[in-house]
């Protein structure tokens, strides 16, 4: 028996002709499928290529990454793109900020726009509290925001924070048009404003004196009011301190006179720290009273 791809010339070939051989067990089949008739498709060539070209393409998308920019564009040309974005409730938040947020990159679509994801990312922006985001079809999304609120304004070093009810900060640019906001100072400031709004807001005679509330070592709360006069409160019952506080004004208009700061922080004893101007008065005074009292032991 000769191998495969041993040539011969057979008396009937003809000259510089060859042929392969096919080995014994390899003839019969060979025989069987030279007896079939091939019916294939038109173009199967055609097709098959094409067919591998699509194939190439899906791959390389899933690959690249790129298939859902490819699924975006096919969307947004038949007619689903976004052309309109409604934006309402905002004031303090910018709609260039909240277009940023949405990421509709180059082929925005109404189908391939992850409404979740794009909620968050709003929600993320310092002034936005809650959204809702609608589609529309075919061709408009909705953005509903709801604002945060400020409640006071904290200071903390040199710093200027708006915050909510809870110490959340809002913003670090603080305007004019929260001049009106109760200030609060210090370290911890920020998450007991409440407590000291809620210690003015019984005092409304004295709310409208009050510059701003200073929390001490996060203990204790000294009340500074508009004319420089600290009123330092105990850290037990300082309500009870201020009512104090408040009746000797209403009496005597102490919080009028050359008084630095009333110490209320001792329930038995009241000390007032005088300013310089006031220290300078009450040592002239003092020795007009000394000299009266010696023109009077001489006489």
């Amino acid at each position: 028996m000769q191998a495969v791809g041993t040539e011969t010339k057979g008396h009937n070939a003809p000259a510089g002709r060859r042929r392969i051989v096919l080995p014994r067990m390899l003839r019969r089949p060979a025989r069987m499928l030279s007896r079939l008739e091939w019916d294939l498709p038109k173009r199967i060539g055609l097709k098959l290529t094409a067919g591998f070209f699509a194939v190439t393409a899906v791959a390389g998308m899933v690959i690249g990454g790129h298939t859902l920019t490819v699924a975006s564009a096919l969307t947004a040309w038949s007619g689903l793109a976004i052309d309109r974005v409604e934006i309402k409730g905002q004031s303090a938040t910018s709609e260039v900020d909240v277009l940023a947020k949405l990421a509709l990159g180059d082929y925005p679509s109404m189908v391939t726009l992850d409404v979740t994801g794009a909620r968050e990312r709003i929600e993320s922006l310092p002034w936005v509290k809650q959204v809702t985001l609608r589609k529309v079809y075919p061709d408009t999304l909705r953005i509903q925001i709801v604002e945060r609120t400020p409640f006071a304004v904290w200071q903390h070093g040199t710093v200027f924070s708006l915050i909510e009810e809870d110490g959340r900060v809002i913003s670090d640019r603080v305007d004019a048009r929260y001049a009106g906001l109760p200030l609060v100072v210090g370290e911890g400031a920020d998450k007991r404003a409440g407590e000291f709004v809620a210690l003015m807001d019984e005092f409304p005679s004295l709310k409208p004196k009050v510059k701003a509330g200073v929390l001490v070592s996060n203990r204790r709360w000294n009340v500074m009011l508009v004319n420089g006069v600290e009123i330092m409160l105990p850290a037990e019952d300082p309500a009870d301190a201020l009512i104090q506080a408040v009746a000797l004004d209403d009496g005597h208009g102490v919080f009028s006179r050359e008084i630095a700061a009333i110490d209320m922080r001792l329930s038995t004893r009241l000390v007032f720290r005088l300013t310089e101007e006031g220290a300078k008065v009450r040592a002239e005074l003092l020795k007009e009273r000394e000299k009266a009292r010696k023109k009077g032991s001489a006489a």
